[in-house]
C-alpha cells in the first residue's frame, strides 16, 4: 500500500505531537524513539523516514513544546492588553495544574537539566525557545528596551525555578515556593 505525502505528514506530526509530551513528563534519556513511535500509533521500523536521528526528533518536539506553550501568550498579547495576559499567563505558570501535568507544560522546568546535557543543536532550539518565552513577557514591561527584557529574563527565570522546586518537593515545600513567587 502507498504512503501518501498527507498520511506521511500527520504521522510526522503525531510523532511530534507525542514526543513533545514525553519529553516533558518523562525527559530525554527516558523517552525512547520506540516510545515516541508508540504513541503515535506507529512502529519503530518507520522512525527513520521521520527523521534521521533520535536528536532530530527531539529538536522538532522541543520547538512544538514551546509553540504550544508560548503560542497562546503571543496571540492574546496582539488582542489584550499584554500587561492583564501576562499576569494570567504568571498565575497558571505557578498553578498546581501546571506543576503536576509536566506534558502539558513548559519545557523549560520539565527539560532543563537534560537538555544542559545534550548536543549543541539541542540546546540551540532550547535556547531560542527560552528567547522566544522572553520577548513576550518583554512586551509587558515598561522601560527601554534592554530593562524589559532583563526585567522579562528574571521572571521567567523565576518562574521556571519556582516550578523545577515544586516538582522536585515534597507538597509543603512546593506549596511555600509557589506561593512565594505568586504576584
Amino acid at each position: 500500500m502507498r504512503v501518501t505525502q498527507q498520511d506521511m505528514d500527520s504521522g510526522h506530526r503525531r510523532i511530534v505531537d507525542g514526543a513533545s509530551r514525553l519529553l516533558r513528563e518523562r525527559g530525554m534519556r527516558d523517552t525512547s524513539v520506540a516510545d515516541a513511535m508508540q504513541e503515535a500509533g506507529m512502529t519503530h521500523g518507520g522512525f527513520y523516514r521521520h527523521f534521521p536521528s533520535k536528536d532530530a526528533m527531539v529538536i522538532e518536539a522541543l520547538r512544538q513544546a514551546f509553540d504550544d506553550f508560548v503560542q497562546p501568550l503571543e496571540l492574546r498579547q496582539q488582542m489584550e492588553a499584554p500587561q492583564a495576559v501576562a499576569d494570567e499567563y504568571k498565575a497558571l505558570y505557578l498553578s498546581e495544574q501546571h506543576v503536576d501535568h509536566p506534558g502539558q507544560g513548559c519545557p523549560m522546568p520539565a527539560l532543563g537539566s537534560d537538555v544542559a546535557r545534550a548536543t549543541d543543536a539541542i540546546k540551540s532550539e532550547f535556547g531560542a525557545g527560552v528567547q522566544r518565552l522572553i520577548a513576550a513577557l518583554a512586551r509587558a514591561k515598561e522601560g527601554t528596551a534592554d530593562e524589559r527584557v532583563g526585567a522579562a529574563t528574571r521572571e521567567m527565570a523565576m518562574l521556571a525555578g519556582a516550578v523545577l522546586i515544586a516538582r522536585a518537593s515534597d507538597a509543603q515545600t512546593a506549596r511555600t515556593v509557589l506561593d512565594a513567587c505568586r504576584p
